[in-house]
């Protein structure tokens, strides 16, 4: 399926990996088909199963692209968007979310403003009802425009609410394909990408006003394996670096670690069975994580090889 506008040229490329998720899918589209912003293409990159059964509106707003992804995982695809893309600016968000109905207009104009040397995130709030969900690591509710410039002890950019300028994103060699949904290590492909962004001097840009709605949908014991995938995720993203010689992430995963035991240990003694069992997986995912990618030596696997035109 594909809906084309009379746009040739569009300022930005909004690319949405999904797999199995047709009527999370289908909201997000929705969301977008709203825009009024016509100088956008929207990239859906499919790695289901099955074939789609999901329809786009037609609005005014953004034109859609369809692409079935034979190469398995969420960077995969995304580096596949990446080629495609026509844009200079690559938006990101998730099947699950819903974008704000001026998001595309902020992202054009703050990448208007500030060129094409920044990378551009922004809130991510809970949907409604998202219950215990609130607690999910890929919300994020700052009220401040902040800029990065230089690593910190804490992720700063979120892969369903961010966009950067073409060029930049293939010249840091696009998403790592080891780490992300659909590979063993199933999450923190983002956290990896702007840990590399600010490492080759690259500012992240905070912006209150690019907002996305972050849905809730998995029952508590999905919940509890999500935390344990963010967990694996994030601890093979901490012994990659390692394994490069990166002793920042040394005191990262020891900082991240003492957190998790913190936390854990609250929990229990408040006792919040749920904020107990998401805590233990996301702790036992952790070490996992690590010991996978030393006892693998992963060393990351960039995106290189698809945006030069493996598919």
């Amino acid at each position: 399926m594909a809906r084309e506008s009379a746009v040739k040229i569009p300022r930005i490329s909004v690319l949405i990996a999904t797999a199995d998720r047709p009527e999370l899918l289908a909201g997000c589209l929705k969301t977008l088909s709203a825009s009024h912003f016509t100088e956008a293409e929207v990239l859906i990159l499919d790695q289901s199963r099955e074939d789609p059964a999901f329809s786009v509106g037609h609005g005014n707003g953004p034109s859609f692209r369809y692409f079935r992804c034979a190469r398995r995982g969420k960077s995969a695809a995304l580096n596949q968007g990446v080629k495609e893309a026509r844009a200079p600016w690559l938006a990101f968000t998730d099947d699950h979310c819903h974008v704000a109905g001026d998001w595309l207009e902020v992202i054009d104009r703050a990448a208007r403003e500030r060129g094409t040397g920044s990378v551009l995130t922004g809130r991510v709030i809970a949907g409604v009802p998202e219950g215990e969900a609130v607690t999910a690591p890929s919300l994020r509710e700052m009220g401040r425009e902040t800029t990065y410039t230089s690593p910190t002890f804490r992720d700063v950019l979120f892969g369903n609410n961010m966009a950067i300028p073409a060029d930049l994103l293939r010249r840091v060699g696009g998403f790592d394909e080891g780490l992300g949904p659909g590979t063993p290590a199933p999450a923190a492909e983002d956290n990896d990408l702007g840990y590399r962004l600010l490492r080759a001097g690259v500012p992240i840009r905070y912006l209150p006003t690019m907002v996305v709605t972050h849905g809730s949908w998995r029952s508590g014991p999905d919940q509890v394996r999500v935390y344990r995938d963010y967990g694996v995720g994030q601890g093979t993203f901490y012994g990659k670096h390692l394994h490069q010689g990166d002793l920042h992430m040394a005191a990262r995963m020891a900082r991240n670690v003492w957190d998790a035991g913190r936390d854990l240990g609250g929990a229990i003694v408040l006792g919040r069975r749920h904020d107990v069992l998401t805590s233990w997986a996301f702790a036992r995912g952790l070490v996992q994580g690590f010991v996978q990618a030393a006892w693998s030596g992963n060393r990351g696997r960039a995106g290189a090889a698809t945006l030069m035109g493996e598919r």
